[in-house]
């Protein structure tokens, strides 16, 4: 039976989640950020709930100590209200999912599952560098495109890449590290025309951004 680790400080949400984990997964609770990452590191959970509230911000906390110590458990966030804000942050910083509580019983498992079930990101080689990077100064275009960014999983993430390859190196370029796309198995990288074309004009038409759109539980 697969592990499941919830750290709640709302005593009453807690026990909500624990008898919705009780009958597919051996649960574990925890009353706050420190009893939890002692019980993660005695339990080793497969999947971790955390509830993030704005005063203590948890599930945050959590996500960075994940990140620091470089522990690949999957972390879901249990937010008392949506907050998109908070949820960009989460994502840059790993989160798997989101749900706001009360939480539907099908939506916490497949949520769960779509965690744990996770895949790795692939990393395919690099488009070509287009003639715009080559003719224009790349500062200027890096500040245009994160300025004109409309996917919230992307703002402020266009830097100019510069890559050594075989004792080669490479011509510097326009990219662009997507947690979002990295959440769903996708390419974490994408480049210049995708950046224009979809993450500042159109994210509708980005896989990660519909893929969020129909598996969150936040309305």
């Amino acid at each position: 039976m697969p592990k499941l680790l919830i750290i709640h400080n709302n005593r009453s949400v807690r026990s909500s989640l624990e008898k919705l984990g009780g009958d597919q997964y051996d649960v574990t609770s925890a009353k706050d950020l420190l009893t939890g990452i002692k019980s993660m590191i005695k339990v080793r959970p497969d999947v971790i709930v955390v509830g993030h509230e704005p005063k203590t911000k948890e599930g945050i906390k959590l996500l960075r100590y994940m990140r620091d110590n470089t522990l690949k458990t999957p972390v879901i966030l249990v937010l008392s209200q949506a907050n998109e804000a908070v949820q960009t942050e989460a994502l840059r910083l790993g989160a798997k999912g989101f749900m706001e509580f009360p939480v539907d019983g099908d939506d916490f498992f497949r949520v769960l599952v779509k965690a744990r079930k996770a895949k790795s990101v692939s990393f395919a080689p690099p488009p070509p560098v287009t003639d715009e990077e080559l003719n224009s100064n790349l500062s200027m275009l890096e500040h245009k495109l994160n300025r004109k960014m409309k996917c919230f999983a992307g703002q402020n993430q266009v830097y100019i890449q510069s890559l050594m390859q075989g004792g080669i190196r490479h011509k510097p370029r326009i990219c662009l590290k997507c947690s979002l796309r990295a959440e769903y198995g996708l390419n974490r990288e994408v480049y210049y025309e995708f950046i224009r074309d979809i993450c500042c004009r159109n994210p509708k038409k980005c896989k990660a951004v519909r893929l969020f759109k129909e598996t969150r539980i936040i309305a």
